[in-house]
């Protein structure tokens, strides 16, 4: 093992910062694509080396072999027909896609000439802005939500695509804009590099073109890796010899300001960056709740508690997600409002996600489904889910427990929302309380003696309001730590 990688722990701390700082970037590579079942650039050149009379499994440096098939060919025009051949099919999006859509990642930078990328985020409905020309970067898509720097071409032009040694060694020239804008991004907002192996040719020429930036006083980047692992019939000197040029790799590296973290195989790439959204969603909660009756609690108290629930949750960094339940929406609004008043900040998404319910359907569809699709997109943008009160009433004045409480519930559960039913505040969340408790560590895996004894105090109608949050905060914080 590498001494000169961090652990998974701190690439999750340090870059879920980075989100929340509005600064995270991506670079993808070849591996990014591949488990969606595009080749990589050996699986892409194979059949030219060969006719090169080379064997593809010592060649590394590819792109001097694409150079030497283009010398041998007279142009670039075998190399277009294979980028077409492999890339032109349609492929899913990989989960490793959709997860990093998910998140609020404004900059991707690629050398793949495949649209994973862009169907991705078109699939987490947002509207991507993909540059592949010079031209390109001098014009701005309407409504973009983010940009996707293809620096080395698209698939629907591969005639354009840089892909040889010559491609590359004119790069300055032919691409000189996309180089400014590369080190512009590297210089202000922090990077994951994913896909990049040692043999990959594109690595050591995009580090090449920002290494006069990383100097004196770089900003720091993170690369995800896959740990050197014994071949089959390997002898023990050639493993370690490996292992210790991976050594020596992370370490080079760190002249550049990237940190490297390991991971075993592949698909732990995929429960990292499920740690890291996990992680930052946290620090999203869903409020649900509704009232028509405050029951013992009274308006006034009930509002106040609300209020100051609002309040602290933006103070102490979180952001509020709300569907401005009945009786419960707007005390929420009010305590959100405040803080960002107090705080010189405008209303965004960024702080509070406010999505009131539609009341009329709409499109001739089914008013109760439409509000289950609503709650759960609402329960995307969190990680954590406060219940309180819960309660309506009927066609005949009585009031009765909410049936969409019960629903968010579920569907937070189903989602992988921590709930936090404050049973102290009576009807569905009492329930729901109840539930949570009599099997905590189904519902919440990570919560120990402490966290469980801190739950209990919920559910306890004689814990005074100011008491309730103090408790609400201090479950909040854990499982954040967690």
């Amino acid at each position: 093992m590498s001494t000169e990688a961090i652990s998974p722990n701190v690439f999750v701390r340090d870059f879920t910062r980075e989100l929340h700082a509005q600064n995270a970037a991506v670079f993808a590579g070849a591996g990014l694509s591949m488990a969606s079942g595009y080749v990589d650039w050996k699986g892409l050149l194979e059949e030219l080396v060969r006719d090169l009379h080379l064997d593809p499994n010592l060649e590394t440096d590819l792109v001097s072999v694409a150079q030497y098939h283009c010398n041998q060919a007279g142009g670039k025009n075998a190399l277009t027909t294979r980028i077409l051949q492999h890339f032109s099919q349609t492929r899913k999006p990989t989960e490793n896609h959709r997860i990093l859509a998910s998140l609020p990642i404004e900059t991707y930078w690629t050398t793949n000439y495949d649209k994973l990328i862009e169907t991705a985020l078109v699939e987490a409905k947002k509207v991507p802005d993909a540059k592949y020309t010079v031209l390109q970067l001098a014009n701005t898509k309407p409504g973009r939500d983010v940009v996707v720097y293809k620096m080395h071409g698209d698939v629907e032009h591969p005639t354009d695509a840089i892909i040889s040694k010559e491609d590359y060694e004119s790069y300055h020239h032919t691409h000189s804009p996309f180089v400014s804008a590369l080190r512009g991004d590297l210089i202000q907002k922090t990077f994951v590099f994913l896909g990049f192996s040692f043999s990959d040719p594109n690595l050591d020429y995009i580090l090449s073109r920002v290494s006069g930036l990383y100097r004196q006083h770089q900003r720091s980047h993170f690369s995800v890796q896959r740990r050197v692992s014994r071949l089959l019939d390997e002898v023990d000197d050639a493993f370690e010899y490996r292992k210790l040029k991976q050594h020596y790799f992370i370490k080079d590296l760190k002249r550049f300001g990237i940190q490297t973290v390991l991971v075993d195989e592949y698909q732990d790439i995929t429960k990292l960056l499920k740690e890291m959204a996990s992680a930052y969603k946290r620090t999203s909660v869903f409020i649900s709740g509704a009232a028509h009756d405050f029951g013992r609690w009274g308006r006034a108290d009930a509002e106040a508690f609300l209020h100051d629930l609002s309040y602290q949750l933006l103070k102490t960094g979180n952001r509020i997600v709300t569907g401005f339940g009945l009786g419960v929406g707007s005390p929420v609004i009010n305590g959100s409002l405040a803080f960002l008043n107090d705080n010189a900040k405008t209303v965004s998404d960024r702080n509070v996600v406010m999505r009131p319910f539609p009341q009329v359907s709409t499109g001739g569809g089914n008013l109760a489904e439409q509000w289950k699709t609503y709650r759960i997109g609402m329960l995307e943008y969190a990680g954590i889910a406060v219940f309180v009160f819960g309660n309506k009433e009927d066609g005949s004045g009585n009031v009765i427990p909410s049936n969409g409480m019960r629903q968010e519930f579920d569907l937070a559960v189903q989602a992988g929302v921590i709930p936090i039913p404050v049973g102290a505040t009576g009807f569905m969340a009492e329930e729901l309380w109840k539930e949570v408790s009599a099997d905590l560590k189904s519902f919440i895996p990570a919560a120990n003696h402490e966290f469980e004894a801190d739950f209990t105090r919920l559910g306890d109608a004689s814990v005074a309001p100011n008491d309730l949050l103090g408790i609400i905060f201090k479950l909040i914080k854990q499982l954040q730590k967690n």
